[in-house]
């Protein structure tokens, strides 16, 4: 990584950290939309118009724009060029903020707040509607993972419990979640298939409801949950099944729950 473009996801991060009570939507995506989007902070658009997310113009959206000609990508794999407004800011203050106020115009956007997971959250931005890229939501999980943008997460969500390596006794009975949220899978193991909502016990969709939006299955954290069975996967990786499928208690040093 260059001093440039560190000082580029700094620039970004601690803005997205300063915007996350406001608006719930994880840094991490946030950084690497910007990133992508407008190639480190180089791109004719940032660097003419403070629009490092690549954000069309609409009426009544408050700023100005400029045309410039785009690439969309067709449904089966085929691209073509359209001319295309984009919005048009002031300054790089006003840019960021107006990646939030557009994420918030919009309701196809709402399914992203609060999500903790930046993964899920780079697919769904994807299927909302962002970008018609088809790699998208790939292009951006490898710029969270390559640079290690999950760090802005940790500042406004925290993080998962480290331990020592020494591996600790799981038997059955209740957890209480200690990570930010658990996704709940079909099988032990991330190769497993993340279940539906709806597919979770009534009781479990109670008292995870917040988490609907997404339309995905997860246990948030401070949820009692019972373990009915345990599965070790390794050494350092178990597995326990719920009334409403699997979850992971623990993966290499970090660990997700709390016996009760």
């Amino acid at each position: 990584m260059t001093d440039e473009q560190k000082k580029f996801i700094e620039q970004i991060g601690n803005a997205a950290v300063s915007y996350y009570k406001t608006y719930g939507i994880l840094p991490s995506l946030t950084i690497a939309q910007a990133i992508l989007e407008s190639a480190w902070g180089k791109s004719g658009l940032s660097r003419d118009c403070y629009n490092y997310f690549g954000m069309k113009w609409t009426k009544n959206c408050g700023c100005d724009y400029k045309e410039y000609y785009t690439k969309e990508q067709n449904a089966d794999g085929s691209y073509v060029t359209i001319t295309a407004k984009f919005r048009r800011y002031a300054n790089t203050e006003e840019g960021i903020r107006g990646y939030y106020l557009f994420l918030s115009g919009y309701k196809r956007y709402s399914n992203l707040k609060g999500v903790t997971d930046s993964s899920l959250a780079c697919d769904l931005i994807r299927q909302d509607g962002w970008a018609t890229s088809l790699s998208y939501a790939t292009n951006l999980k490898n710029l969270i993972k390559n640079y290690n943008l999950t760090q802005y997460d940790v500042k406004v969500i925290g993080q998962v419990v480290a331990v020592s390596n020494e591996v600790f006794a799981y038997t059955t009975g209740n957890y209480r979640v200690t990570a930010s949220a658990l996704r709940v899978r079909t099988g032990p193991g991330t190769s497993f298939e993340q279940k539906k909502f709806e597919e979770m016990t009534v009781v479990a969709r109670n008292v995870n409801r917040k988490k609907k939006t997404t339309g995905l299955a997860f246990y948030v954290k401070d949820i009692i949950f019972t373990a009915q069975t345990i599965e070790k996967i390794s050494q350092k990786e178990y597995w326990a099944k719920t009334p409403s499928g699997y979850v992971c208690l623990q993966n290499g040093n970090g660990v997700y729950v709390q016996k009760r």
